[in-house]
């Protein structure tokens, strides 16, 4: 999977610039503030109808103007592809090859990257909240119809909640609601689970090499109510249904559903100790670095083609030796485009391979 070309009109810094992008590896370069990461989200947002950076795609628009305009051309297993979003009041427009599509899932799985930006360094030191989103945006882009079932839960954990604040409630009210909520989340938290059993000999192949041989990587799915190793999807939602019927009054008290994979997390272990309470920094860094490249691989073997990788800013959070593992696994296999203020961060060899673009003020120089 690569992209050949994009197109902005009014995005963020951009007015209207083209950029055309070599199929192996691209380096960003230009000082700060000048428009790397804003090309990076755009890239992003190519795929994902979303960007990474900002919560209101109207917070997108160039200063002064009432739209923005993103055209890309790439290509797939499956052949090229026109992707082109428009947004203006609110209202948003999302083509490919020219017919609009109805809605978002449509165009998950067209074109897919994994983007690494020095806020993912946090990973592991974060909060339950941002490790969630990780796994399911992750588990979206090798299954988009996950998209949907996140959906589903969300609305039918809002009707939950919105009952519960009204304090008292009905048995037969709140159960249709746990009916409905267990149903999804069950299959929400097997995906979950299933998505880190498939990754966990890659990245403990990876990790093992990453850290010379000294260091474990495990992760292990922790829900908001213990689970049976091998749980079916019916006895979880047996469960998970008991689970809420049992926390009802504590449910009511505080206003809001207080179990289900809305509240779940994963632990990382480093030679089974916890990383996140134990681990150092360095060791925090080297862990999600492992997830990242995991990732990019579990794409592959799940879809048959590697998703673009896009490094905004990263190689300055790295160290030498985690900076020429990167390289090293990336390859030319992977089309790749890392931003940077500072050229020397790379070897004088692969700065000859890379196609070289800089950006001044919004502007391809």
């Amino acid at each position: 999977m690569i992209i050949k070309q994009l197109e902005f009109n009014n995005y963020t810094n951009y007015q209207q610039e083209k950029i055309e992008f070599d199929t192996s590896v691209n380096i960003i370069t230009g000082e700060n503030a000048q428009g790397k990461s804003n090309l990076i989200d755009g890239i992003f947002f190519l795929g994902n109808g979303r960007s990474h950076r900002q919560n209101r795609d109207l917070l997108l628009i160039k200063w002064g103007e009432t739209y923005f305009r993103i055209k890309g051309e790439i290509n797939n297993k499956k052949g090229n592809f026109l992707i082109e979003h428009a947004v203006k009041k609110e209202k948003k427009l999302i083509k490919v090859n020219g017919l609009s599509l109805d809605n978002l899932k449509q165009l998950l799985g067209l074109f897919s990257v994994i983007i690494f930006t020095p806020d993912d360094l946090n990973l592991i030191k974060e909060g339950p909240d941002y490790r969630r989103r990780f796994l399911n945006r992750k588990i979206v882009q090798l299954n988009p119809l996950f998209y949907e079932k996140l959906l589903n839960y969300q609305k039918n954990l809002l009707q939950r909640n919105n009952l519960l604040k009204r304090g008292s409630v009905s048995k037969g009210e709140v159960e249709i609601w746990n009916e409905q909520l267990s149903d999804v989340g069950s299959e929400l938290i097997l995906e979950r689970i299933k998505t880190l059993l498939k990754l966990q000999p890659i990245y403990q192949e990876i990790h093992l090499e990453l850290s010379g041989t000294r260091e474990q990587l495990d992760l292990k799915y922790r829900s908001s109510f213990p689970l049976s190793e091998n749980i079916t999807k019916e006895e979880l939602k047996e469960l998970f249904q008991k689970k809420l019927h049992d926390r009802l009054k504590d449910d009511l008290r505080k206003g809001f559903t207080t179990i289900g994979p809305h509240r779940d997390d994963f632990n990382c272990y480093l030679n089974k100790i916890d990383a996140r309470v134990y681990g150092s920094q360095g060791q925090q860094r080297t862990a999600v670095l492992t997830l990242k490249l995991a990732m990019l691989k579990l794409l592959k073997q799940e879809t048959g083609e590697f998703p673009v990788l896009l490094l905004d800013d990263v190689f300055s959070e790295l160290d030498q030796n985690r900076r020429e593992f990167l390289l090293k696994a990336v390859g030319n296999s992977i089309q790749t485009i890392i931003t940077t203020t500072d050229l020397s961060a790379f070897g004088r060899n692969k700065i000859k391979e890379a196609k070289i673009i800089h950006i001044k003020k919004g502007k391809i120089v």
